[in-house]
Parts: C-alpha cells; sequence; structure tokens
C-alpha cells in the first residue's frame, strides 16, 4: 500500500490538517493514525471552546481569525450528505482584563489586532462598569472586548473534521505508534502498536500532548510535553447580564455554558506528565475566591462537576510548532504544541500546514515565525501578556 501522507494523530489538528490536504485534490492517499477513536484521553473534547483574535503576535492574531471565520460557516461548509455539522457556534464575545498591572502590555496587544482586521475595543474602567454591571472591576485598568469572538462546542468539532475528512477519502486507522525510523535525511516507516510496519512519503506529527515522546522515537527534539489542568462547571442563581468569555492577567477565565458557567484556573506549577486525576479542593481554594472576587453574585455558587485534562504545552515559548522539520529529517511537519489554542487554531494549522506540503510555501496567511527553526535554534517567540 502506498501512502502519501501520513498523520500521526486524528485529534482536531491532525482532522484539520487532514480535511485540508484532501480538499485540495493533491495530496494522494492519505492515512490518519489516532489509537484512540472516540477520543476519551484526547485535549480537545475537554477544552473550554474558546475562538478568539486576541493575540499579540500577528501569526497568532491570524489563525484565529481564520478560525473564527472557519468555525462561523462550519455547520454548512462540514455538512455530508445533508447532515450539517452543528458545533454550537456561539459569538457571544471576549473580554480581557488587565487586573495584574500589565496594562501598557495589553494596550499594545490590542494596537497590533486592530492593525491586522480585528475589531476590538480598548475599554476604560467606567466604560467597562456601564456594559457588565455585575462584574467588579475596581482592580482593573483596562479591558480589551472582541464582540465577534467565540466559542464552539470542541468534540463537534472533532468529529465535523474526522467526518468530512473520511467522506473526502482519507483513511483513519485505529493504531499507535511505537518506533518511528528513518535514514540518509528521511523518515522512512512508522512501527505500530500491531506490529504493522507503515511507510510513507511525508509524515505529519500532530499528536498534540503525545508528540513529545513520539518525536524522541525518530531523536527528533520537540519540547512538547503534557500539562495537567482542571476545569469546572459550575452554577450561580443569581441574574447577571450575558457575559462574554472573561480572562484575565491573573488567570482566571471562565464563559457561561448552558444553565451555569465554565471555566477555572490552571496551576502553572504542576509537573509536566499525564495526571487523569484532579485536586479536590483547588476550585474552593484558588477558583472560588476568584470567581466571587470578580463577580460578587458568585459568592453563592454550586460546583457540578470538575475534570482534568491537558494542556499540548511548547515549554520553548508556549506557542504552536507549525512546519517541517529544518534541518533534520526534511519529509517531516509538525503542527503541534498549541498550549491551549489547539482549538482556535486548528483550522488556520490545516490549512497552513497543507500548503507548505503541497506547495512548499505559506500562502493564506504567513506562519514562518512558527516553524520548527525557532526550536533548532534556541530563539523563543512567546506571547506577550496574557496566554
Amino acid at each position: 500500500m502506498t501512502i502519501d501522507i501520513l498523520i500521526i494523530g486524528g485529534g482536531l489538528i491532525g482532522s484539520s490538517v487532514a480535511y485540508h490536504l484532501a480538499k485540495s485534490c493533491k495530496a494522494g492517499h492519505v492515512v490518519v493514525l489516532e489509537p484512540d477513536p472516540t477520543y476519551e484521553f484526547a485535549t480537545t473534547p475537554k477544552g473550554s471552546g474558546g475562538v478568539r483574535r486576541l493575540f499579540s503576535r500577528p501569526e497568532n492574531v491570524a489563525l484565529g481569525s481564520y478560525g473564527l471565520e472557519f468555525y462561523s460557516s462550519f455547520k454548512e461548509t462540514m455538512a455530508v450528505d445533508g447532515e450539517l455539522a452543528d458545533i454550537s457556534f456561539k459569538a457571544q464575545g471576549y473580554l480581557f482584563l488587565s487586573d495584574g498591572g500589565n496594562s501598557t502590555q495589553m494596550q499594545s496587544n490590542y494596537e497590533t489586532q486592530t492593525a491586522n482586521g480585528v475589531a476590538a475595543e480598548l475599554l476604560e474602567q467606567s466604560d467597562l462598569k456601564d456594559r457588565f454591571p455585575s462584574v467588579n472591576f475596581d482592580d482593573v485598568e483596562i479591558g480589551v472586548l472582541t464582540p465577534d469572538d467565540a466559542w464552539i462546542d470542541p468534540y463537534a468539532a472533532v468529529m465535523g473534521f474526522r467526518r468530512m475528512a473520511r467522506h473526502l477519502g482519507v483513511e483513519y486507522r485505529k493504531d499507535r505508534v511505537v518506533d518511528w525510523q528513518g535514514d540518509a535525511g528521511a523518515a522512512r516507516y512508522v512501527v505500530l502498536e500491531s506490529g504493522e510496519t507503515l511507510s510513507a512519503e511525508t509524515f505529519v506529527l500532530a499528536a498534540g500532548a503525545w508528540s513529545g515522546e513520539i518525536a524522541a522515537m525518530l531523536d527528533w527534539p520537540v519540547p512538547i510535553r503534557p500539562m495537567s489542568r482542571q476545569t469546572h462547571y459550575f452554577l450561580c442563581k443569581a441574574d447577571i447580564e450575558p457575559l462574554p468569555f472573561l480572562k484575565s492577567e491573573t488567570d482566571l477565565a471562565f464563559r457561561p455554558e448552558g444553565a451555569g458557567y465554565t471555566g477555572g484556573k490552571p496551576d502553572w506549577s504542576v509537573r509536566p506528565g499525564f495526571n487523569w486525576n484532579y485536586e479536590p479542593d483547588w476550585f474552593e481554594r484558588e477558583v472560588w475566591p476568584a470567581l466571587a472576587h470578580r463577580i460578587p453574585a458568585m459568592e453563592e455558587i454550586r460546583l457540578e462537576r470538575t475534570w482534568a485534562c491537558h494542556y499540548e504545552r511548547n515549554e520553548l515559548d508556549k506557542n504552536g510548532i507549525i512546519g517541517c522539520w529544518n534541518g533534520g529529517m526534511e519529509n517531516v511537519y509538525i503542527a503541534s504544541g498549541f498550549s491551549g489554542h489547539g482549538i482556535m487554531q486548528a483550522p488556520g494549522a490545516g490549512c497552513a500546514l497543507s500548503e507548505l506540503i503541497l506547495d512548499g510555501a505559506f500562502s493564506t496567511m504567513d506562519l514562518a515565525r512558527l516553524g520548527y527553526a525557532r526550536v533548532a535554534n534556541n530563539e523563543p517567540y512567546p506571547e506577550l501578556g496574557i496566554v
């Protein structure tokens, strides 16, 4: 069997790459390897689903803009045989709050965002209080609001990409890579848990939090490791105006979800590695006080559920790596390490990487600064301000 492009990882990123390759009609035989087709342990379905353009780097703004536009018409674009692909797209906005003394950076980021076509609003404290009376802004210097930003059902997005990719001829196989070999400057084959060996002309690593350990099989230094975090769903009986997705410099992030709210605060001190258990008192000790401070009515809430999930954390600079293995095996490409931004950046990453593979260059958006070269050269390109 001849495989033109073998994608390791069939989550949201891998399936977006597969879809964009297949849609081009130039990719040949594309195979996706995914060991967990129910996505029980995948990072995406447990994510917040946020889709925003509030970034400091033009490349991330471009990825967010592409993702927002793509998801806004996802239901129709990804329909198969008349069955719509509903992802519960909700354009209720994003609001970044400067409550940590970094308002100068937030204002600079705002200027980058508007220069790159984002309809963002820079709001002073008095403006914020008028717009969102239930929220305490006493410790907030400024805020940046993007009313058109959104959130989605990430599991539905994975399934929508996967279904359309298969409809376009992509082959999905349930199996796990246990070895990866190459020689003479090129990757040659992978060995699967089933015992089978698969060769391909081109390989794409899109295994999310598992990308670092899979790359190591090929002696490829990729600084991506899993970072455990926990997310909560809670109810509040108070009558609160419709809120955007709120995210602050002090790490609180939450949004409306159904009859309640979902969100939390990451614990940046946790050791890298997979951990499917959550800290039972984290919500009461860290998250609830932060919620009650920001929205006094949330002094009375009821925690309904907590779950553990993982960031695919790029330990170099917490930005995605999109490109080929410069200076190594250049038939190997990567789209991974998005560090919590994978859902919003998946459509753009899939589009950009497919262009690079098929045409040898980016065309829709220039993501050269997010390539692997910065890893090889130890040149971090981090987000500035809220991550």
